[in-house]
């Protein structure tokens, strides 16, 4: 099959149409569809005729060349050209396509175990680790598993960054054939003007990324420019990537974009970029809105103020202009007022708190468990708290604090994917604690959140997420908790509620956790499959589960054995 041209998606979606009345009346009674199939587009019009001229029954024509044409719609008519037995083309043959810069993985034994983590059921960390040790041993995926990868980086968003590592020239040039895989785009390394004015919206949020390191103003007029142009999704991606450098220079940007945009996502954006901004004049409204709602008066012979605290009564006129949504969520359980309170804390900088009252987060969620509308309240912070900075560096000493407030045994009706994506943004420290404090008690629990935070990680673009998220101390306790807890469920000591969790979380786990952990697993003993016909599903499953921490366990092993590409 050719290599060259590039088939349009359009091109693709009219070839289909030229088939349709003969499939919804009947080969015989549409003449002249055969024809047709030679009127097909570059690359596939060679093939297309060659099915036109075979003998075979027309129904089973009909169907291969359906069959064709659906899959170049999948993955763009140049991932065809890209059978699992071809050699590597050179690059002089790729059309638009820059030479590659690192070898194609070759080692049969590394391409098995590379092409058992692309095709079958395994946990992304598993994946994540083969991607990132292929980048980090210097090889490039071969250009026939490139679609396989691709199709994996759009199923999971936590894969793209190490996809994008290791997809190289042709990987790139075939993201630019297909529009659903032209946000998986690899973030340049050293943006470039091509990357603004060509590139996919990873490689231009890249750009503006750098740009605004080194001059935000500069940045935020090129950004604004193109706003008018873009799509609701790429605005509001672009338009957060002014948190770096963000300053009450683009407040106007900001509040424009608050009181003007159309789309909801982009003010959600633009409200959580001006709640770090206490001098703004968002933040300025607000207070004076809580001017009406947050009372104090004095007690214990004026020793102490007592904070009271009354929601609306009624909508304000300016409420949406402020990023207030009228329209009351259905089955919410805050009631109208506690709503509008809810929304109003939501969007109020933490710092305005611990200002006005001079309490700490942790006396305020205190005070809020006495009010009336506790609920809002500490929804309402938990909310603000997602506004925070992602880098727990930039963190101040007090958000960090309302981090600690915000996370407590008071959070309960909060997800845990939410809580585990504050817990990321807390300095390692903190963070350790916390899980430190429960590992004992609710070890099922802590891995999902470490299996959680590390998926963020990797969504962020973190190389080595697991290492990111657990020190050597405490990754010593958690493989000792985890040895002992997989003892009992291969031993069948664990009730049915904790050998069912660990069915799902034990893998999942694991494939995050650095080389060691794998190994106390290689050592655990193999289950008696239980012979007792009363014994629970959950039990039933040890064997399962054991043979799939095996196999992790070796696949592991094989990724640290992956040889090194050769230099130059």
């Amino acid at each position: 099959m050719s290599t060259t041209g590039v088939m349009p998606d359009a091109a693709v979606s009219a070839a289909l149409e030229r088939l349709l009345p003969a499939a919804l009346v009947g080969t015989e009674r549409a003449p002249g569809w055969r024809a047709a199939l030679s009127a097909a587009p570059a690359p596939l019009n060679g093939l297309m005729a060659a099915l036109a001229a075979t003998p075979d029954e027309d129904a089973a024509v009909l169907l291969r060349a359906a069959g064709v044409l659906a899959l170049a719609a999948r993955i763009g008519a140049d991932g065809l050209a890209l059978p699992a037995e071809a050699a590597e083309t050179p690059a002089a043959e790729q059309p638009g396509a820059r030479p590659e810069r690192r070898p194609a993985l070759a080692d049969p034994s590394s391409r098995a175990v590379v092409e058992t983590l692309l095709q079958d059921d395994w946990p992304i960390g598993l994946r994540h680790t083969m991607l990132r040790r292929l980048a980090e041993r210097g090889w490039r995926l071969p250009a026939a598993l490139l679609p396989q990868a691709l199709e994996l980086a759009q199923r999971e968003p936590a894969l793209r960054a190490a996809v994008g590592a290791v997809i190289g020239e042709r990987g790139a040039w075939l993201i630019r054939q297909q529009p659903r895989w032209r946000q998986l785009g690899e973030a340049p390394a050293q943006p470039t003007e091509a990357d603004w004015s060509d590139g996919t919206l990873t490689a231009r949020l890249a750009f503006l990324r750098h740009a605004r390191a080194q001059d935000p103003v500069a940045a935020r007029a090129r950004l604004e420019a193109e706003l008018g142009q873009l799509a609701a999704a790429e605005r509001a991606q672009l338009v957060e990537a002014l948190a770096v450098g963000l300053s009450m220079a683009d407040e106007p940007l900001l509040m424009r974009l608050l009181q003007r945009d159309r789309g909801g996502e982009v003010r959600a954006v633009a409200a959580r970029l001006l709640q770090r901004l206490p001098d703004s004049a968002q933040a300025g409204w607000l207070a004076a809105q809580w001017d009406a709602l947050l009372k104090s008066e004095s007690a214990w012979l004026g020793l102490k103020r007592r904070w009271t605290i009354e929601p609306p009564a009624a909508e304000g006129a300016d409420w949406k202009a402020h990023g207030l949504d009228l329209q009351r969520p259905r089955h919410d359980g805050l009631g109208e007022r506690g709503g509008w309170l809810f929304q109003l804390v939501r969007l109020t900088p933490l710092s305005f708190w611990t200002t006005r009252t001079g309490l700490t987060p942790a006396d305020l969620m205190a005070w809020a468990k006495g009010t009336d509308w506790k609920d809002a309240l500490r929804r309402g912070w938990f909310e603000a708290a997602q506004a925070l900075p992602d880098d727990p560096a930039a963190l101040a000493p007090v958000e960090v604090e309302w981090l600690l407030a915000v996370l407590g045994r008071d959070a309960r009706g909060v997800s845990v994917s939410e809580q585990a994506a504050l817990r990321r943004r807390l300095p390692p420290a903190q963070r350790t604690a916390l899980w430190r404090a429960r590992l004992a008690g609710d070890p099922v629990e802590v891995a999902g959140e470490i299996v959680l935070v590390c998926e963020q990680a990797a969504l962020a673009g973190v190389p080595d997420p697991a290492e990111s998220v657990l020190d050597a101390a405490f990754l010593a306790e958690l493989g000792a908790v985890l040895e002992a807890q997989w003892s009992a469920l291969c031993a069948g000591q664990l009730d049915d509620r904790r050998c069912n969790d660990w069915l799902g979380r034990a893998p999942a786990l694991l494939a995050w956790l650095p080389a060691g952990v794998p190994g106390r697993v290689e050592a655990l003993p193999e289950p008696v499959n239980p012979t007792d016909a009363a014994v629970s599903w959950a039990q039933q499953q040890r064997t399962t589960l054991h043979a799939r921490l095996q196999r992790i366990a070796a696949l592991r092993r094989a990724l640290e054995a992956l040889p090194a590409a050769p230099a130059g």
